[in-house]
């Protein structure tokens, strides 16, 4: 909307420009003269006389200011090379993101002369704005060493005011050498941060900072901080409600303090030294844990938990159950194993349960059959969804003619949604489904994905074409449908909706061509 109102004021203003000119041609009496002089009407002074280059509409400040943080950060920045007036209302744009897109350094350049490009695209942006009024500022300086770029602080010392909601910085994450200016933060500078999100720096906050009693969301990626500094800044952020840590390989016991009253959402990824996380936050939620294996203790307040790494189905029969007794909705990446255990504990509460199985480490021991103890041990159950491993030839149904097995006694009277995604004519997967048609009696709805895209050309997703498929997907698929219609379609009770989902034909095509 405001792109377009700009667009149309200039327009008039052109007009404008084009009548004045004739009229002054036919007027002896300038047009100055006339009328009262605007402090937005600009001159130029050419061979001795005032000339009109151009005039705005009359507007009050203020309301020019609104109209261009509508506008893109690039076109307002446009705007302000050519118009005193619009140089004014950028020094007090509110929404800075640099990046190399937005500062034009995607051409072929080496990576001293792309990092000189961003620096003199960034300092000369900056170089007109007044610090006033900036409510955003993200910096991401990816592809390059942070030694190649000298105003870091610079960009900093301006960003950092006591008006700063929010602060990204985002760094190459090879070599983690810049050292955030920590002293920047002081309990007036920056005392309004709501949002803070650091990557690829050092960090080492030595003593509480008063300024993060606002900070509501904190991202730390590839940051170098010890578990004391960790421990120091987490007790500044009383109003915390979102953590996020990742690939930060210096901590190995993450502890969570229980003044942070209102942490809903906690997000650790990728701590390779990481061996304990322990949350006493009272309020903690939904908690997404992603890399190796590790000791989880948060409580019984707990009610989403997502987890990735291969053992996620052994912590999952071992201690889950017990020390997360009121999980809601649990979601897992992990490999199928032959030797998966049964279930002595149940999950009482879960009613969202999705499983993706990682087929890659373990190929040949997929055995989907397996995941019935499982859906046994949470007799709330209502949804189910499972992401299928891409399919292996020899584990196809059609090799192995020996009857379907059934695993007797199990179960499932609350579920009523079933979604399997990448379905294949994997024996196992076959046998898991008609189990589950079989022993599910409350079922109402059963989706088999053969085509296993993400996006759809047909989806709202807006994108023009599927997801890439890849060539033992495409070749897999007639054999699912073909599976379906022997093994699952028959015994479908007429009360349960069956839906089967087909690659594109139009984007199949297309991926073969």
């Amino acid at each position: 909307m405001g792109v377009l109102a700009l667009g149309r004021l200039i327009s008039a203003q052109r007009r404008r420009q084009r009548r004045r000119r004739i009229q002054a041609r036919d007027d002896p009496v300038p047009l100055l003269a006339k009328r009262g002089r605007s402090s937005w009407q600009q001159d130029d002074h050419s061979e001795g006389r005032k000339r009109v280059k151009y005039s705005i509409p009359d507007l009050p400040q203020k309301i020019w200011r609104h109209i261009i943080s509508l506008v893109p950060m690039q076109d307002a920045a446009r705007a302000a090379c050519v118009s005193r007036a619009f140089l004014c209302c950028w020094r007090c744009y509110p929404n800075i993101r640099f990046s190399n897109s937005t500062v034009g350094c995607n051409g072929v350049l080496t990576k001293a002369e792309t990092a000189r490009k961003f620096t003199s695209k960034v300092n000369q942006a900056l170089k007109n704005h007044s610090g006033i009024g900036l409510k955003t500022i993200k910096l991401e300086f990816l592809g390059h060493n942070s030694s190649d770029c000298s105003s870091l602080d610079n960009w900093l010392q301006l960003a950092i005011t006591s008006e700063i909601e929010e602060l990204s910085l985002l760094l190459s994450s090879k070599v983690a050498t810049y050292s955030f200016p920590c002293s920047l933060l002081s309990d007036q500078s920056g005392k309004s941060i709501r949002y803070l999100h650091l990557s690829g720096c050092v960090f080492r906050p030595v003593v509480r900072l008063g300024c993060f009693r606002s900070l509501m969301n904190l991202c730390l990626y590839h940051v170098r901080i010890s578990e004391d500094e960790l421990r120091c800044l987490l007790s500044s952020c009383s109003a915390l409600e979102l953590f996020a840590f990742g690939y930060c390989n210096e901590i190995t016991c993450l502890k969570i303090p229980v003044m942070l009253q209102r942490l809903t959402d906690l997000q650790v990824v990728g701590c390779k030294a990481l061996r304990v996380v322990q949350s006493k936050a009272p309020n903690l939620s939904s908690f997404y844990f992603g890399g190796k294996r590790g000791q989880l203790s948060h409580g019984e307040q707990l009610k989403n938990l997502t987890m990735s790494h291969p053992h996620a189905l052994d912590d999952a029969h071992a201690m889950l159950p017990t020390t997360m007794p009121n999980l809601e909705t649990l979601d897992i990446s992990l490999r199928l194993k032959a030797d998966t255990p049964m279930m002595h504990n149940q999950f009482l509460c879960i009613k969202y349960l999705m499983i993706t199985v990682d087929g890659y480490a373990f190929p040949h021991i997929n055995d989907y059959i397996y995941l019935v103890p499982f859906l046994d041990a949470c007799p709330h159950l209502e949804s189910f969804i499972l992401q299928a491993a891409k399919p292996i030839e020899h584990e196809s149904i059609f090799r192995d003619p020996s009857p379907l097995r059934r695993m007797p006694g199990h179960r499932h009277d609350k579920l009523k949604s079933v979604t399997i995604i990448g379905f294949n004519s994997a024996k196992s997967l076959i046998e898991l489904t008609v189990h589950i048609i079989e022993n599910a009696w409350s079922l109402e709805s059963l989706a088999l994905d053969t085509a296993d895209c993400s996006l759809r050309c047909s989806d709202d997703s807006g994108t023009e074409r599927c997801s890439t498929f890849c060539q033992n997907t495409l070749m897999e698929v007639p054999r699912a449908l073909f599976a379906i219609r022997r093994y699952v379609e028959g015994i479908v009770p007429s009360a349960v909706k069956l839906t089967v989902l087909e690659p594109c034909v139009h984007c199949c095509n297309h991926f073969m061509t």
